[in-house]
């Protein structure tokens, strides 16, 4: 038997390996609209993002203290730091480009994220209502947000005749028209105008009003809600919805309702 002097425990400290910084988890991810490549004018679709860090964490942390960030900005910002590429598009040297996504396509991006985080499966704990105990619950990031099919084209627009006549064209809302509303109208009815503003498009030579949003009040009401209703009603995307379970306690049922950043962060 022998003892290890001072020097010796410095010295094996020094031989043992140095550890290796870790590579992050990367998924792919195909989106359904996706983005034009501005360098090709074509439409790219397969995509790629990495894991959440601690460095992103501590990012978005420090920045939800600054400021008031409404939760597409986060889901915004996020995705900034985490997609790789959308095709041939480095979003590193163009991050920006996220802000054209459809909020379907930037939410198969943020479930990309957090299975790239995760695994395939996220644990999280809900507390039952009626008992007030705890329950484990899994959720299967491959089968419980199902891709939704698109029912409308979401690279073009689709047609609204209004009661007087008037056909109003509308293109899919983007992932800016959203962080847009979300930050410069408070009330609902402030964000339909914006929304339709923001979604109208004239072709075929058409003369678009110099003021659009004051050109989305002077609608009728009735037409207003029914454009709305339409953008709202688009179906793109991973579906999120609300989830009833038994609590595993009192057998009473739980209904589940959770976002994307509570998905990821809880």
């Amino acid at each position: 038997m022998t003892l290890k002097t001072d020097a010796d425990a410095v010295n094996s400290a020094i031989r043992e390996p140095v550890p290796e910084l870790h590579a992050p988890e990367t998924v792919s991810a195909t989106l359904q609209r996706g983005l034009i490549d501005p360098a090709t004018g074509l439409w790219q679709v397969d995509s790629e993002v990495r894991e959440m860090t601690g460095a992103d964490e501590e990012y978005m942390a420090s920045l939800e203290s600054k400021n008031a960030v409404t939760y597409g900005e986060y889901m915004a910002t996020l995705l900034k730091r985490t997609v790789v590429r959308v095709g041939s598009i480095n979003i590193g040297d163009h991050p920006s480009a996220l802000d054209n996504l459809t909020i379907g396509d930037r939410d198969i991006l943020f479930l990309g994220v957090i299975k790239a985080t995760y695994g395939t499966s996220k644990d999280f704990q809900v507390e039952c209502g009626s008992c007030n105990k705890s329950n484990d619950i899994v959720m299967n990031l491959d089968e419980d947000f199902p891709i939704q099919t698109p029912n409308v084209d979401l690279r073009g627009t689709t047609s609204h005749t209004l009661r007087k006549g008037k056909i109003v064209k509308l293109r899919v809302p983007t992932s800016a028209d959203n962080m847009q509303i979300a930050k410069n109208a408070q009330s609902a009815s402030a964000q339909n105008t914006l929304m339709i503003a923001k979604c109208a498009v004239w072709e075929d030579g058409e003369t678009a009003p110099t003021d659009v949003e004051a050109w989305a009040k002077t609608l009728n009401v009735a037409d207003r809600n029914n454009l709305v209703r339409s953008l709202l009603e688009i179906k793109a995307g991973p579906k999120l919805e609300a989830v009833n379970v038994p609590c595993a306690h009192c057998n009473e049922e739980m209904v589940i309702r959770i976002d994307w950043i509570s998905l990821l962060l809880s």
